[in-house]
Parts: structure tokens; sequence; C-alpha cells
């Protein structure tokens, strides 16, 4: 790591980076962002799928309970493909029960977490930052990092 990288007087911790995904596009966006400041701060990463009632899996609409194997497979396989040939990151991924934002302030908190990465889906000016983004941000005692939409104007 080049001295430009680091922080004075360690004002980036040495926890993991925590993000979470769900195999949305701007959830993608939001592992690159947390790869990236991985990588740059020389963090591991932690990668977590919240694990609710119901999930989404190729489109649909299927009960969570059931589907474990698959909700693994998609993490793994798909969600961090990205990730799996990278010999500079060193990351981990896992599925845990609760709401996004829960997850995401919970393994946070639990992990000593440097940063939390979110992706925003929010939509128009009242809503930019959508609920899991927002709720993390106003919540979470761990320095946060909200990455937008692709589409989303500057």
């Amino acid at each position: 790591m080049a001295d430009s990288d680091r922080t004075p007087d360690g004002i980036i911790g040495s926890g993991p980076v925590i993000v979470g995904v769900d195999g949305s596009t701007n959830a993608q966006r939001a592992l690159a962002v947390a790869a990236e400041v991985a990588r740059r701060f020389d963090l591991d990463l932690a990668v977590f799928h919240a694990i609710g009632l119901m999930t989404v899996i190729e489109g649909r609409h299927v009960p969570s309970e059931g589907h474990r194997d698959d909700l693994e497979r998609l993490l793994r396989v798909e969600w961090c493909a990205a990730l799996a040939g990278d010999r500079e990151l060193r990351w981990r991924a896992e599925l845990v029960y609760g709401s996004p934002a829960d997850v995401l302030m919970k393994m946070g908190t639990g992990l000593d977490a440097s940063f939390v990465v979110v992706g925003s889906r929010g939509v128009g000016d009242e809503l930019a930052l959508g609920s899991t983004s927002h709720h993390v941000v106003h919540h979470c005692d761990r320095p946060v990092v909200v990455v937008p939409p692709a589409d989303r104007a500057a």
C-alpha cells in the first residue's frame, strides 16, 4: 500500500468493510465500491445477504425457508463472482437472518467494521436514499458509504 493510501492517526480502523448484496444491479455497484475500499486500505471484505421471510430467486418471490441452498449458491457463485479471481482481496460471504438494514448494522458493530457500504435504490428527491440506506445512514454506529444507482444524476 502506498503512503498516500494511508490515513493519519488510524482514522480508518482495521476492521472489515461490510456490504450487503441481493443480486440487484445496484448491489453489484456497492460490492465493487466495497471491494475497492477494502483493497485501497488493505482491509478484509465481508459480504452479507439478509434472509427474510421471502426472497427473490430467478425473478420469483419465494419463501426463504427451504431455499437456503439456492441462496448460498447465488451469493457465492453469482453475486460474488467478481471477487472470485481477485488475489489482492481477502473476502468472505455469509447469509444472515434479518432485515437488510439490521443485518448490515449488526454485522458492522459485531465485526468492528471500518466501513459499511450500502447501495441506494431510492427515487426522486424525497426518497433519494431508499429505505435500507436511509435507515443505515441514520442508525449505524460505523462510517457508512452510500452507492447511488448508475443512472442517478451527479
